[in-house]
């Protein structure tokens, strides 16, 4: 009777925690995101057949603690799995872990998955500790908290996170970057290990050479054509996703004249490769209390740039197998000058054409009369401005990227529900307007525009 007893209880616990599981669901989109949250700090995982889309879990529920790890999953960047969440926060007050920071997945030589995430909690000294957590499946995770540290006395324990793990094959150790600060200055510091257990502190493994005193969050390196590519976000300044470029694993890392391929509207972009391609997969955010004239803030849409190498430049694209998925128009031809206007099908999820401009062509998108985008090749610039056009000379940019001076681009508008991504010969600009027209109207301020 105990031993019928203890059985009916095991099943029924059993069932109460697979009925805890969270249900997959389906979620078609070029930025998806799941229906009551939003995406913020990806961390992608190509595991050899899909790409696991862990990332923070911005639910703005008024808990004590927040971001768990959730998880999309796909193979073509457009049709995806919505997983849910797979390791939790602790919703308690003086938790280490009371909030997750961003961190990474990795397979051992088993198939085993480690997942490295940063512990937060701003009550607590430190604020910020590494933490471990393993899976046979990638969705079912057993934290490790004996295995969790803080940051070595030469740097600064309450500014310690975001850990990047890969497999070093020339030292065959397992090498982890981790954001954070020495003297003042943000750095990236690199810790190395046997075992995925036990990490030693090597010393700092790239060092702030923005100018400014910047963390260097969310890291990640990784090789791709007999090269080695250091993604990074900065913290202030200009908050866009900066890359590096080695030959060699610990550098030394060189430095493109534009050092990024989008603009204030694209964070915390991690590099991650399928052996045959590039990918930076980032966030688009939010807008305060949804207002077009308020500023980003943290956390939105999961959002994917593939990236084609060029020497030392990378140059962004929409993921080809996601473009097929795409309905598409093409720009009108014709000759546009001074003055003149075009106006563009706005319900269209993806216009692109061909164009030609001169060194003092300035072009305005305008998606409504307070959301513009402004192609100014005579400065050089893309610039996105939550204004009225005439008021444009008096403002800065919510965000901006540079152009080629003059020539002969391709040229894709990218349009879902509030998000507009533009592609620009080499490089893009991604945004979120609130409040658009159907018609995008293409104004014509100086110069011409040929679209072929």
């Amino acid at each position: 009777m105990v031993k019928t007893g203890k059985m009916i209880m095991f099943f029924l616990i059993v069932f109460l925690l697979e009925g805890c599981q969270s249900v997959e669901t389906e979620v078609n989109a070029l930025y998806p995101k799941s229906e009551d949250s939003f995406v913020g700090d990806p961390m992608p995982y190509f595991n050899g057949e899909e790409f696991m889309m862990y990332y923070l879990e911005d639910l703005r529920d008024g808990q004590i603690g927040f971001h768990p790890f959730s998880l999309m999953t796909t193979n073509d960047f457009y049709h995806y799995k919505n997983v849910g969440e797979v390791i939790p926060y602790v919703n308690e007050e003086d938790s280490a872990e009371r909030a997750l920071g961003t961190g990474s997945i990795i397979q051992d030589e088993t198939g085993i998955y480690h997942a490295f995430y940063t512990g937060h909690n701003g009550e607590r000294t430190p604020k910020e500790v590494i933490m471990h957590a393993s899976s046979k499946d990638g969705k079912n995770w057993q934290k490790i908290p004996e295995d969790t540290f803080q940051a070595d006395d030469m740097y600064e324990k309450n500014d310690f996170r975001d850990p990047y793990v890969f497999y070093e094959q020339e030292s065959q150790e397992y090498w982890m970057l981790i954001t954070t600060r020495q003297d003042g200055q943000g750095i990236i510091a690199k810790y190395t290990s046997n075992d995925l257990r036990t990490w030693k502190n090597t010393g700092s493994f790239f060092n702030n050479d923005l100018g400014n005193d910047s963390n260097l969050e969310c890291p990640s390196l990784v090789y791709f054509n007999e090269k080695w590519y250091l993604a990074f976000s900065d913290q202030w300044d200009k908050r866009v996703v900066h890359y590096r470029v080695a030959d060699r694993v610990d550098g030394p890392f060189r430095k493109s004249t534009t050092d990024h391929v989008d603009g204030a509207g694209f964070y915390a972009g991690r590099l991650e490769t399928d052996g045959e391609n590039l990918y930076q997969v980032g966030w688009i955010p939010t807008k305060e209390n949804h207002d077009d004239l308020s500023n980003y803030n943290w956390a939105g849409n999961l959002a994917v740039h593939q990236l084609k190498s060029e020497g030392d430049k990378l140059i962004p694209q929409i993921p080809k197998t996601a473009y097929e998925q795409l309905d598409k128009q093409q720009v009108p031809t014709g000759n546009y000058t001074k003055n003149k206007e075009l106006i563009l099908d706005g319900t269209a999820q993806l216009l692109e054409g061909t164009v030609q401009v001169t060194s003092d062509t300035k072009v305005a998108l305008e998606f409504s009369k307070e959301n513009i985008i402004l192609l100014d090749f005579g400065n050089e610039r893309m610039q996105y401005y939550n204004t009225y056009l005439e008021d444009i000379p008096r403002r800065n940019p919510q965000s901006e990227i540079n152009l080629t001076k003059s020539g002969i681009f391709d040229w894709k508008i990218v349009k879902e529900n509030e998000i507009v991504v533009i592609y620009f010969g080499d490089y893009a600009l991604s945004n979120r307007m609130y409040e658009m027209n159907n018609e995008i109207k293409m104004i014509v301020l100086d110069g011409q525009v040929t679209v072929k």
